[in-house]
């Protein structure tokens, strides 16, 4: 779990609908593939697929507050810090009690690279065997935006079954109890407290390997190391693997090689750090370079190994538009 700090450097707020793509314009100046991601990655999350060479499918970052995992045995919950929002624990479990709210240092959000032992939910649910239960403890959901904490909602979440959820929310108008129905082929579903309802918006778990979006992390700006809304990419949980390799280049990497690496399933084994960034205070202007020595080697849930190195972080001087490289890993016949 990571703590929220008080000091945010230049952060801004989209809202789009959510949209689907079929696919990618492809570009194949390289001896591979070459795809840029067009939806803005701080806007937009972005599922791609390396088998097909796609992006099977794009949605609007600020679509869900909470995800929800899926499988019989899944109970992990999400806090979609991409979009700005927040959780704290008040520990308290009377939904109905005065609560005092806290600084902006002690609301959480999901650590990426530790999932799913580190989320800002972290274990409302104890298991005994085949029993269950629960800690009803009362959190509080916030939307940050300069300064301050807005849209607050009370939650406790009260039971996690194998087909299904369900939580208590309130906000000042009113109390609800909610549903949420597990799906089969994805892993995960999200609730969306502007619609006040479940959304489907993941694409099926074997179809894609790589979700490009925002989400907050610990980043170094300014000398200071605090969190920081960050534009990276993270593994298929539980279906895709990666390792990077800084010391080989992108044309040493081939078959021969995959016996010198340790894949990892840490989802944010990508992340955002392939690429830096300096920023021109006075102007207000980030420029993004990407690291020319950063090659990711990653192993999909069809046993297929592929190695990646990153272009460019920009379309026509805008960024957030991630522009890779990338070719199978095959044996020499």
């Amino acid at each position: 779990m990571k703590y929220f700090c008080k000091c945010l450097g230049l952060l801004f707020m989209f809202i789009f609908p959510v949209t689907c793509f079929e696919e990618d314009e492809r570009v194949l100046p390289y001896p591979g593939e070459v795809i840029t991601i067009y939806e803005d990655i701080e806007i937009y999350q972005s599922y791609f697929d390396f088998e097909t060479g796609r992006v099977v499918c794009s949605h609007a970052a600020d679509s869900w507050q909470l995800g929800f995992e899926c499988g019989n045995e899944g109970w992990h919950i999400l806090v979609n810090s991409g979009a700005n929002w927040f959780l704290w624990n008040s520990q308290q479990t009377d939904i109905d009690a005065v609560l005092t709210y806290p600084e902006n240092d002690l609301w959480t959000y999901d650590n990426q690279s530790a999932y799913p032992d580190s989320t800002a939910v972290g274990n409302w649910v104890n298991f005994q065997g085949e029993n269950r239960t629960y800690t009803n403890e009362i959190y509080l959901l916030g939307r940050y935006s300069s300064g301050n904490y807005s849209d607050l909602v009370r939650l406790r979440f009260i039971e996690v079954e194998s087909s299904y959820y369900r939580f208590i929310c309130k906000d000042e108008s009113a109390e609800d109890t909610v549903t949420i129905h597990k799906s089969d082929t994805a892993n995960f579903v999200y609730y969306s407290f502007h619609t006040q309802s479940q959304i489907d918006i993941e694409p099926d778990k074997l179809k894609f390997d790589l979700m490009f979006g925002p989400y907050y992390d610990l980043a170094t700006q300014f000398g200071l190391t605090i969190p920081y809304l960050v534009r990276g990419v993270l593994l298929n949980t539980g279906y895709t693997t990666a390792i990077l390799d800084s010391s080989r280049s992108y044309n040493e990497i081939d078959y021969e090689t995959l016996g010198n690496y340790r894949l990892s399933a840490e989802r944010d084994i990508i992340g955002y750090q392939w690429k830096d960034v300096s920023v021109n205070t006075s102007a207000g202007v980030a420029t993004y370079t990407v690291k020319p020595n950063y090659t990711y080697v990653i192993r999909t849930s069809d046993d297929k190994y592929y190695k990646l190195r990153f272009l460019s972080f920009s379309i026509d001087g805008i960024s957030g538009h991630p522009r890779f490289e990338f070719k199978e890993l095959k044996p020499v016949i």
